[in-house]
């Protein structure tokens, strides 16, 4: 008989759970002159671990091995143990003054409640480390931290126990074991993920060793990290070099796009983001380069200079681009994911491009032009582009053209992160999101696209030049959404700007693009005020007033007032004190020229006002002529 053996206050164990932890600790107290007097194994692999590790120990059932065992050691997994323990008690198997210790880092004692409850005593020792379940595991239990909890009377047991394996006990109070396990998890776990991507993309590299070259880097890293604390961190995020991140996410950006593999993009965005945020909160990074680095990152607009929306075009998140879509997803769905993001026209043809090459050829594109600060409108045209295409893209883009020298260009307003997010939920699978630079190299464009006399009448006569602006940015955008490709190309517009639609069609029509433009009707919001990005300027008491435009307008189509009485009508709309709407105009038009005629079922009826500062549009068609 071994000197261990001989030592007095041996044990006979028992082992409920022969995984990777159980068979190692039951061999590691084994050899300490513990008698192991069964072990628990259901599975094959787990069978051949105990005969491996446990040589001629009997295979028992758990309540075999409670009667029987001084110590039981539950080596099973976390969500399991409750219920085994539990089980044990209903059936009478725990025993009075037996110890009862389980390895599970989640659990303190209390999970042990059944079994104290019938005299048993309960220990908690968590081993802090990752376990093959082979015999090289027992060399390394020496020095192991295992993370001990117990009552106090019976602690130092506990803590002997953790000793004779060769580990150091850390003792973790009760209510402190979730955010240990959290930790250890988070350190240990995820760095496996993190490794394993990296060792993914070298080997797509056609690398045959890949751990060769990352290990000496990557053990460095850990012991450094483990020495020194995030004071060794190191690398571009560190440094602030956000045109490296920029290049980085655009990298794994069409990587995702062209694997249909999204999670490397999303955890380097995600873990990127962070390590800017605890390096600037360590003064390793400044303010101004932290936001850099978020820029990069498509977390930031701020460029310091410039207009919001301009530095929401001209930000990370149009150089470096969120991860794809599921390209494989069918028509129609909309899991939640963030597209790829662009910038540059020719990486958006590209992209295109290879999504078509990827899919066979055959594929129909949904395309969605926006200025962003998206809402339930823009979703809605998201969604019928989802349900009736393979392919999903939407532009973010203020375009300046469009804007004349008073209105709201500087301050129109802007939140690409928001408006990411927002796509990603409804499975869009690439945003164009160009600077100023971008669509328009060297400044204002010396050919334009004209919008022609349908340009020159209502919006047109009140803002001179802006539908040509639209028609230019529009035509351009049609040209680079294609990709060059035969595809078929569906563009949608809302009906709430309804002469843009009309211009937008009959310049498609006129100038023989291949494009097929797809009306969405008007959505409202519950008091019926049209959803528009420019709603975010109105007040309390402007929203009440600006209400009367569609008031107004469902009282004209359905021939309950006349047309000089609904322009008094809006007119003298109180806004708040000394204000009122101030009307634009208010005409009834032939829908397919916009040519003035009287109310008549099929015409539309169509507006433009001022609320406060605001000019807001709406439109709706006539049902009925005015009543006599």
């Amino acid at each position: 008989m071994s000197e261990a053996a001989n030592r007095p206050g041996r044990l006979g164990v028992g082992v409920i759970g022969a995984g990777r932890v159980g068979a190692v600790l039951g061999a590691a107290l084994r050899a300490a002159g513990h008698g192991v007097v069964g072990v628990a194994a259901v599975s094959e692999a787990s069978r051949e671990r105990a005969e491996l590790l446990l040589p001629e120990v009997p295979i028992l059932t758990p309540q075999q091995i409670v009667e029987r065992a001084e110590l039981v050691l539950l080596a099973v997994p976390d969500d399991q143990l409750a219920d085994l323990v539990s089980g044990l008690a209903a059936t009478g198997h725990w025993q009075a003054g037996q110890l009862v210790a389980h390895t599970a880092g989640r659990w303190g004692v209390e999970v042990l409640e059944p079994a104290r409850q019938a005299g048993a005593i309960g220990l908690a020792i968590h081993p802090s480390m990752t376990f093959t379940g082979l015999s090289l595991d027992l060399p390394r239990l020496s020095g192991c931290a295992f993370g001990v909890t117990a009552p106090a009377a019976v602690l130092p047991i506990a803590q002997a126990l953790v000793m004779e394996m060769g580990g150091e006990p850390v003792v973790i109070a009760e209510a402190d074991r979730p955010i240990y396990h959290a930790a250890l998890a988070h350190g240990a776990n995820h760095l496996t993920t993190i490794t394993g991507q990296a060792l993914q993309l070298l080997g797509e590299l056609g690398l045959e060793q890949p751990e060769r070259v990352l290990g000496p880097l990557a053990r460095a890293a850990l012991d450094n990290a483990l020495s020194a604390g995030e004071s060794a961190l190191t690398g571009p995020v560190a440094r602030g070099d956000a045109g490296t991140v920029a290049e980085h996410r655009q990298t794994l950006a069409e990587h995702a796009l062209g694997t249909g593999q999204q999670d490397i993009d999303r955890a380097y965005r995600a873990l990127a983001a962070l390590t800017a945020d605890r390096a600037r909160d360590r003064g390793m990074l400044t303010e101004a380069q932290h936001a850099q680095v978020l820029e990069a990152l498509s977390r930031s607009r701020s460029e310091g200079s410039g207009s919001a929306h301009a530095a929401a075009g001209q930000g990370a998140a149009a150089l470096g681009g969120f991860p794809a879509a599921d390209a494989s997803a069918p028509r129609g769905s909309a899991e939640s994911s963030d597209p790829v993001v662009v910038r540059e026209p020719e990486k958006l043809r590209a992209a295109v491009r290879r999504e078509v090459a990827r899919r066979g050829g055959q594929l129909s594109i949904g395309f969605v032009p926006t200025m962003g600060a998206l809402h339930e409108g823009h979703a809605h045209l998201v969604r019928r582009a989802r349900e009736e295409n393979d392919l999903v893209i939407v532009s973010i883009f203020v375009n300046p053209l469009q804007f004349g020298p008073n209105e709201d260009f500087e301050r129109y307003p802007s939140d690409l992160e928001a408006d990411l997010e927002l796509l990603g939920g409804l499975g869009v699978d690439l945003v164009f999101a160009p600077g100023l630079e971008d669509m328009y190299p060297g400044g204002d464009p010396l050919v334009t696209v004209s919008s022609g006399r349908l340009g020159t009448v209502l919006d047109g006569a009140s803002r001179p030049g802006h539908f040509d602006g639209v028609v230019t940015v529009v035509n351009k955008l049609l040209s680079l959404v294609s990709g060059r490709t035969e595809q078929p190309l569906r563009a949608y517009f809302g009906q709430k700007d309804a002469q843009q639609l009309l211009i937008v069609q009959r310049m498609v029509r006129d100038t023989n693009l291949d494009v097929e433009i797809r009306p969405v009707p008007i959505v409202r919001a519950p008091d019926g005020l049209a959803l528009s990005s420019r709603n975010a300027y109105l007040d309390d008491d402007e929203r009440r007033a600006g209400l009367v435009l569609s008031r107004t307008l469902g009282e004209l189509a359905l021939g309950e007032i006349d047309l000089a009485g609904a322009r008094r009508r809006i007119d003298e709309e109180p806004i708040g004190t000394g204000r009122t709407v101030e009307l634009d105009y208010l005409v009834v038009v032939e829908p397919e020229t916009l040519s003035e005629i009287p109310p008549r079922p099929g015409a539309l009826a169509l507006v433009a006002a001022r609320v406060g500062t605001t000019r807001l549009i709406d439109n709706r068609e006539i049902e009925a002529a005015p009543r006599p």
